[in-house]
């Protein structure tokens, strides 16, 4: 959520910083701050965005230093309460939670607290281990030691010029390394433009970089094998291209994406081939239920799968949300239970949570994921399935979700091959893959319609959206994004569950999305719940492959590709709703209230 920066080598760190704090802002943020060393200490720090930041303040000369932008957990935003936090000898940035910091408390000098965070809670604790053992790098290992909860954090002192240290657990930290300089971030998105050489910190390890090189060490100090790999040019941040906004953009990219999401790997004769599941045909013939976990639109793309999902294997599928899988008694016969991960960052702290939880039941895991490298990638047994969707820099995900799916659906279609089942099953779905990004593309051809009916419906604040089967995640996923971008109330229901409550908000005011499928008896249920609606005053937009019904309000027509990805088609729809919804608005669609990309803490 928070993204952490930190230069030390022979160049002028401010601008550095600066521009890796920028490249990381789409992580989230409400406040922003930097540290740099040289003769002095200089600190700078803001409520709000690193614009804000008065650059002017901070040396121009000194040639290391850390920054940060903060998503609050702990105490207000403020600039009290941004980092970097200065206590002492010490200076810190943290990304986490530290659980304990109120017992923690009982040992520093709380008089000289400046903040209400939890951040300034370890730096304070680092600073009195500094001051018994006059070595930053042993001084945070033990306060690491002592300390309960999640961190990805930079350290440095006055007292100790020329070393920065860094550590990591259940917070992304990663180290690009370059001649006579190096880098840290929590995002390799800030590192693309000065290395493609970077080290992934693991869980409980502390890095030392300093002019001497880069040292690694665990917990318990003792010294931890360096692995340098490189850096995917994927990661590169994109440009706005012309597009209003990067969610426009993403949105637009998705035919793009998931042509690239299925470059070799299905064939339309039915053939699916994936390279990254590494599971053997007698692991596949155990699995008797697939268990899929996500959070937010992961959780809504594993959703919508599990239908087709059971069509095609003939076995169980469960979507579990990954805040709340490993605080429940789950009874998954791991011998016979494959855990399919799903994550667009890799970096979910819930998700991975529900990873390291499903390893201890011993459950075979799998993973699906856009970030190369990341966490999620790395601690999955069985491999997974990269997305390769580029870069998603709205907050808001749109490409991920898709191609989620369609990961999921590839899946399906491997497995059913490999254990000959359903071939022409198959073969259709190869067919509708194909298809899906042309469908798309038209899809996007109806932008005008949409923000016209955007512009009649921006107004209204109380939403529903109502699906049956496969189109009731897509209805999930539509009330989310308008929620998330327009900071509309909008709430989702199986379509055929609205008479059993929720039908007693419906009035003048209330909208309801209604999505109705090509199948002809779904199709006549929907058009109860239309009727049901209206009778109650309520205004209906519908969005179908079949034409107007009569008594709809509004109405969105997609074209017709297949059972498997008519929805994935919808959903683009619902999409370009939300982006014009807010954009009439004003929202800040890119970077909307409260919310943050990658969600790295619990």
């Amino acid at each position: 959520m928070c993204g952490i920066m930190g230069y030390i080598g022979t160049r002028p760190a401010k601008q550095i910083i600066y521009s890796g704090l920028k490249q990381q802002e789409y992580r989230g943020y409400d406040s922003a701050g930097i540290a740099l060393l040289d003769q002095s200490l200089s600190i700078n720090k803001t409520k709000g965005d690193t614009a804000s930041l008065n650059l002017q303040k901070l040396s121009d000369e000194a040639t290391m230093g850390i920054g940060h932008t903060r998503w609050a957990t702990h105490g207000e935003p403020s600039a009290a309460n941004a980092h970097p936090h200065h206590f002492g000898d010490i200076v810190l940035v943290h990304n986490g939670i530290i659980e304990n910091f109120e017992d923690l408390k009982a040992e520093i000098d709380t008089t000289k607290l400046k903040s209400q965070t939890d951040s300034e809670v370890l730096a304070a604790l680092i600073n009195l281990y500094f001051h018994s053992t006059k070595d930053l790098l042993q001084a945070t290992q033990q306060a690491l030691s002592r300390a309960k909860g999640t961190f990805g954090i930079i350290t440095m002192s006055p007292k100790e010029p020329g070393a920065l240290i860094a550590a990591r657990r259940g917070s992304p930290v990663i180290i690009g390394v370059d001649d006579e300089q190096y880098y840290i971030a929590s995002d390799p998105t800030a590192l693309i433009d000065h290395t493609d050489r970077v080290v992934y910190l693991e869980d409980n390890q502390v890095a030392k970089l300093s002019k001497a090189g880069l040292e690694v060490y665990d917990l318990k100090m003792q010294v931890q094998s360096i692995a340098v790999e490189e850096l995917e040019e994927t990661e590169r941040a994109s440009k706005l291209e012309g597009f209003e906004s990067y969610l426009e953009k993403e949105i637009y990219e998705q035919p793009t994406a998931l042509t690239n999401t299925m470059r070799g790997r299905v064939s339309e004769d039915g053939s699916i081939v994936l390279g990254g599941p590494n599971l053997a045909l007698e692991e596949m013939q155990a699995i008797k239920h697939i268990l899929i976990i996500g959070c937010g639109t992961a959780y809504y793309a594993g959703f919508y799968a599990k239908y087709r999902l059971e069509e095609m294997l003939g076995i169980p599928v469960s979507v579990e949300h990954g805040s709340e899988f490993r605080y429940r008694y789950g009874a998954y016969d791991p011998e016979h239970t494959l855990a399919i991960f799903m994550s667009q960052s890799g970096e979910t702290a819930d998700t991975l949570a529900s990873l390291h939880e499903a390893k201890r039941r011993r459950i075979m895991t799998m993973g699906i994921v856009n970030a190369v490298g990341s966490s999620l990638a790395r601690d999955v047994d069985h491999g997974g399935i990269y997305l390769h969707v580029g870069v998603e820099t709205s907050v808001a995900s749109t490409k991920a979700f898709t191609a989620m799916v369609v990961a999921l659906l590839m899946f399906g279609g491997f497995m059913a091959n490999k254990l000959g089942q359903n071939q022409v099953l198959m073969r259709n779905l190869a067919r509708e893959l194909a298809m899906l990004p042309s469908e798309i593309t038209s899809a996007l051809e109806l932008h005008k319609q949409i923000k016209k009916l955007a512009e009649e419906l921006y107004d209204r604040h109380d939403w529903f959206f109502l699906g049956r089967g496969e189109l009731y995640p897509v209805a999930l996923e539509g009330a989310l994004k308008l929620s998330e971008v327009a900071y509309a109330h909008a709430q989702a229901f199986p379509a055929g569950e609205m008479k059993h409550g929720p039908i007693s908000l419906i009035d003048a005011k209330h909208v309801s999305v209604l999505l109705l499928p090509e199948d002809e008896l779904l199709y006549e249920k929907g058009l109860s719940a239309l009727q049901e609606i209206k009778a109650r005053g309520g205004t209906v937009l519908t969005v179908s492959t079949r034409p107007k019904p009569s008594q709809s309000d509004y109405h969105v027509e997609v074209a017709h590709t297949g059972p498997h990805t008519d929805g994935l088609v919808m959903n683009a729809c619902l999409q370009l709703l939300a982006l014009e919804i807010a954009a009439k608005n004003k929202r800040n669609i890119d970077k909307p209230r409260n919310l943050a990309k990658s969600v790295t803490v619990e």
